[in-house]
């Protein structure tokens, strides 16, 4: 049985599925508390009176859902409340992030998971991924909260491994270490269930090495107690607001890696694509992303440049590098200084320095 309700709450559209207690007064209240954070702006991640007061002190970004999907999970898409599930001392929403297209078939964005539970009396909306945890296991080795499914047979050695990488990064860039929470599974749809979500756009498909870095976060699908580049990420991003986007990834990929491989595995992958690609104009490499499902441009193209930065100038100059600025002409402009290639040259240079590196 399918009953639609339509409301429209400001500028987002809400509709619900049959729902057995919606004329109860509790279930109405958590109604009109997801509705009303809806129609609060949730994308710009401020101070938000319909979300618990404890994750917004403990998160710069408290809603971890909000940037699964880019500009915002919250970019507009009608929400269609699937089900409200009571459980124990909290209610459970889940909803679906759809519209039709024009054919009449269903384009889904994502089935998300809230959840809604009372601080002093007043019903307020919570991360799943806080509630989920606790079904899995944590083993806490030096600045790392380890949390793993029960299956998984916990690595002491990869961990140590882990913390030796975060306190020579950390060392290397000057910045202090913190602590942090670091999810690892066999598939790293395991670890999109655990944060509340059912469904993603982009999920299935053969299980690879994947990883994500959140505000002290990091997910990791297929490697284990060892992610070194999203650990990049999560230490030492922060410390330089001022960056662009290849300039981190590529020191990232550079130092840890990306997918499970190494550097030099994505260049070699990268020098054979290109070679019988001739047509691709690495002058204007920053246009380009996914090479294949193993690996993106930026990653091995940002990972050449961020070494042949270190091998001219060390540690100081990829600071400087991550300093350089957040637009596309800021990182082309540090390029032409300090390795004295003009974007119009870009393309043979690149070429040529996979080359070698590939014959190494």
């Amino acid at each position: 049985m399918l009953v639609i309700i339509c409301f429209d709450v400001f500028a987002q559209k809400v509709s619900y599925n049959y729902l057995p207690d919606s004329s109860s007064t509790e279930f109405q209240e958590v109604m009109r508390l997801f509705e009303n954070y809806l129609a609060s702006n949730p994308q710009n991640q401020e101070k938000n009176t319909y979300w618990n007061t404890e994750e917004q002190q403990n998160y710069k970004n408290y809603d971890f859902l909000e940037s699964e999907f880019q500009p915002s999970l919250y970019m507009g898409f009608p929400v269609h409340v699937l089900s409200i599930k009571s459980r124990d001392d909290f209610y459970e929403i889940k909803a679906q992030f759809s519209y039709t297209q024009e054919d009449g078939s269903p384009y889904i964005l994502a089935i998300v998971n809230y959840i809604a539970r009372k601080e002093n009396g007043v019903l307020k909306l919570a991360n799943a991924l806080l509630i989920n945890r606790q079904e899995w296991r944590c083993t806490t080795v030096g600045w790392v909260d380890f949390y793993y499914p029960p299956y998984h047979s916990f690595d002491q050695g990869k961990a140590k491994k882990l913390n030796d990488f975060i306190d020579r990064i950390c060392s290397d860039f000057g910045v202090k270490p913190m602590p942090f929470d670091y999810y690892l599974a066999d598939d790293f749809d395991e670890i999109q269930e655990l944060k509340g979500l059912d469904y993603y756009l982009g999920m299935g498909g053969s299980a690879k090495p994947r990883g994500k870095a959140g505000e002290n976060q990091v997910y990791c699908g297929g490697l284990g107690e060892y992610y070194p580049h999203e650990v990049f990420h999560v230490l030492i991003d922060k410390h330089f607001p001022n960056k662009h986007f290849w300039a981190s990834e590529g020191i990232a990929t550079f130092l840890g890696g990306s997918r499970g491989e190494s550097l030099d595995w994505h260049i070699k992958k990268t020098d054979a694509h290109l070679k019988t690609h001739p047509e691709l104009n690495l002058n204007e490499m920053l246009t380009l992303s996914n090479l294949d499902s193993e690996t993106a441009f930026h990653y091995v193209l940002g990972g050449l440049i961020a070494k042949k930065f270190f091998e001219k100038g060390g540690w100081n100059l990829l600071k400087e590098l991550l300093n350089s600025g957040e637009n596309d002409q800021d990182y082309y402009q540090f390029i032409e200084q300090h390795l004295g290639v003009k974007q119009s040259e870009l393309n043979a240079f690149l070429r040529e320095e996979l080359n070698r590196e590939s014959r190494l």
